[in-house]
């Protein structure tokens, strides 16, 4: 059973959504703004398999709520239909352009909803790897953690690994920018475990600046030393001068201010099997 949220600030187009899917099995989730829907996508434990996302909402529409996600690692991954009365060519590019997965107009046949919907959760049950990094996505890491973790008395470590000040960064430097960067930061994680890691190491991709380790205890604190120094002599490129030679850069708050921040860098929590 997938978990689908509908955004659409129309109660009447909520329910006929949700009287369309339920059928299938789905977990209909509604909400009826954009504000909503990023309250419910931001403090839900297990976030939605699917958005339908109308284009225009009230207050925060389709589009920000969509870039929204782009931003935000636990959200990226999640397919997005938008819902549009709009059918003209420029609404459909900037859509795609801020992350939608596909397009459908209103009023809409219910056949081709249910067909576009089926599209996106086979999408998302058959990709094997991010498509950033190429290396395994989300449904493989969690698949991974569960199988190094089903023996109680197991040599395991999960490594979680994050770029620090990755979103200031983006919003400074460009999404385009730090895309570049965390494809160096996995590549830089690959070499770590080539170097100092083990053979059956596995090493996958969350999203946005997320990564997963996993390795033994005793193989961890080197992984992460390495990693990170690798990691240290390329942050600098992405850089311009004036901020190299300052070692910060500016951006803005969540709360609209102006702050400097220090260069980005590897950071790591280590959980593993190790008795206190």
């Amino acid at each position: 059973m997938s978990r689908i949220l509908v955004v659409d600030d129309e109660p009447l187009i909520v329910e006929i959504i949700s009287e369309t899917l339920s059928p299938e099995g789905h977990q209909i989730q509604k909400a009826y703004s954009g504000e909503a829907a990023m309250q419910f996508l931001t403090q839900e434990q297990e976030p939605p398999d699917l958005v339908l996302l109308d284009l225009m909402l009230p207050g925060m529409d389709g589009l920000e709520v969509s870039r929204q996600m782009q931003q935000d690692a636990r959200l990226n991954h999640i397919p997005i239909i938008m819902l549009t009365a709009k059918t003209a060519t420029y609404d459909r590019k900037t859509g795609y352009q801020k992350g939608a997965d596909d397009y459908i107009t209103k009023p809409f046949d219910p056949d081709e909803l249910l067909l576009r919907v089926r599209t996106q959760l086979q999408h998302l049950q058959t990709e094997g790897e991010s498509p950033l990094t190429k290396l395994p996505g989300a449904q493989q890491i969690e698949a991974a953690i569960r199988e190094r973790t089903a023996d109680p008395n197991g040599d395991w470590a999960i490594i979680y690994a994050d770029i620090e000040n990755f979103r200031a960064y983006n919003q400074a430097y460009s999404f385009a920018q730090g895309n570049k960067l965390a494809q160096r930061a996995a590549a830089c994680l690959v070499k770590a475990l080539e170097e100092t890691g083990n053979s059956d190491d596995f090493l996958g991709h969350v999203g946005g600046a997320e990564f997963v380790v996993l390795t033994s205890m005793d193989k961890s604190q080197r992984i992460t030393e390495r990693a990170a120094a690798l990691f240290s002599k390329l942050v600098p490129d992405f850089f311009s001068k004036q901020d190299q030679t300052k070692g910060s850069f500016t951006s803005v708050s969540r709360r609209g201010d102006i702050v400097r921040l220090p260069l980005v860098s590897l950071s790591f929590d280590v959980v593993d099997n190790s008795v206190e």
